[in-house]
């Protein structure tokens, strides 16, 4: 009960940490606190505590984790959606995509773009949070409701987009389905995300790795979230860096 309290106490305060994550029963009480909410929630993992909230095509110089040696540039941004939209076609099935929809592609496959990734699923978010953190310390997982969502009938074009807004894309790709992939998009990537509802839970190191085991026994893996060959050989050799039995495989 004490931490259900923790939990909703952070709640009331703006921007402020709503939580701390120390085991999965932690994590079950938190689902079961939000779960009961009935708002639209979203989350995104960070396996660091020291990371801004910020789109990657906005990390430049000297930013940690930056993508960009140079400062940003609107135009490079744009040149780069149109050379990625046009080399990208021999490998989609489907060409006939909006901007919008080519960004969401692009993001997914590890461009840098004014999207930041999030998650319907907290499980999915955990995931993200946990799976290279640990060894070096805690991990964060951010949660937000209540931001405007983009019409992808109206707003096709992501660089008209004026306020930060929430687009959910087609399942154009089987990751974005996989990982309940939603996204928000940024006018100014440069600046780090702010909002009176965003809220912060702390996953302590010592979390982490058993958070790690008990997301694979839920299936919440890198086979899973993915659903490829690049995915399936990161989990099976994840499985074989620890010892772990391969399963039903003879």
């Amino acid at each position: 009960m004490a931490t259900r309290r923790r939990f909703a106490e952070g709640r009331r305060r703006s921007g402020a940490t709503a939580g701390r994550i120390d085991s999965w029963a932690d994590l079950a009480r938190l689902i079961e606190s939000i779960a009961t909410q009935r708002r639209n929630w979203i989350f995104r993992g960070e396996p660091s505590t020291t990371y801004e909230l910020r789109p990657a095509a906005g990390r430049e110089g000297g930013d940690q984790g930056a993508r960009r040696k140079t400062r940003y540039d609107e135009g490079d941004e744009r040149a780069a959606l149109k050379r990625f939209r046009n080399d990208a076609r021999p490998y989609v099935a489907y060409a006939d995509y909006s901007d919008l929809e080519w960004l969401a592609v692009a993001q997914h496959h590890g461009m840098a773009t004014r999207l930041l990734d999030w998650s319907e699923s907290l499980l999915v978010a955990a995931f993200f949070a946990v799976e290279a953190a640990g060894a070096h310390g805690h991990a964060l997982i951010y949660g937000i409701s209540g931001l405007p969502v983009v019409d992808p009938r109206e707003a096709r074009d992501p660089f008209e987009i004026r306020e930060v807004s929430i687009y959910r894309p087609p399942h154009v790709s089987p990751r974005i389905a996989a990982q309940r992939s939603i996204f928000t998009i940024h006018p100014d990537p440069t600046r780090p995300f702010e909002h009176p509802n965003l809220r912060k839970w702390v996953v302590s190191r010592q979390a982490c790795s058993q958070l790690k085991w008990i997301l694979d026994s839920c299936a919440i893996n890198y086979a899973s979230l993915f659903p490829d060959l690049e995915g399936l050989a990161a989990h099976v050799g994840w499985r074989y860096k620890w010892g772990m039995s391969q399963g039903y495989v003879r």
